[in-house]
């Protein structure tokens, strides 16, 4: 009888935890959902056999920078060969012009302040010079 007891109340035990179980489900509750699953289909990257084969973002980064350094230089190479089919006045009005606007580029004055000031001067002293002959 004690032991016809006992496995009733083991049975009752059993099936409330199951029905609390659905109805903590039933509730939006997931049991066991943060567990991690392991048995997934893909294969992990680190016990993959199967390598990538192709450039890596390093090789790309390399190729593009020699990419671009090949590219100046070409621009390079034509213009020099350019400015070498000039002659000598073309020559040096171009030189003139490239350095008028790499200033203007720079956001720098064609002119500099002392050279200015030294004009200024001239042009004053003359003046002085000319009222003084007058």
């Amino acid at each position: 009888m004690l032991l016809l007891k006992g496995l009733l109340v083991i049975i009752l035990f059993v099936l409330i935890s199951l029905g609390n179980k659905a109805f903590s489900q039933n509730k939006g509750e997931l049991i066991g959902s943060n567990r991690p699953v392991f048995s997934q289909n893909y294969k992990l990257p680190g016990n993959s056999s199967n390598k990538f084969e192709g450039l890596t973002n390093k090789d790309i980064e390399k190729q593009e920078h020699q990419n671009s350094k090949e590219q100046e230089k070409a621009k390079k190479e034509i213009l020099k060969s350019h400015i070498l089919k000039q002659d000598k006045p073309t020559r040096k009005r171009m030189k003139q012009t490239l350095k008028k606007s790499k200033k203007l580029l720079a956001k720098k004055p064609l002119v500099s302040r002392r050279r200015v000031v030294k004009q200024r001067k001239i042009i004053l002293d003359q003046g002085k010079i000319n009222k003084v002959d007058d």
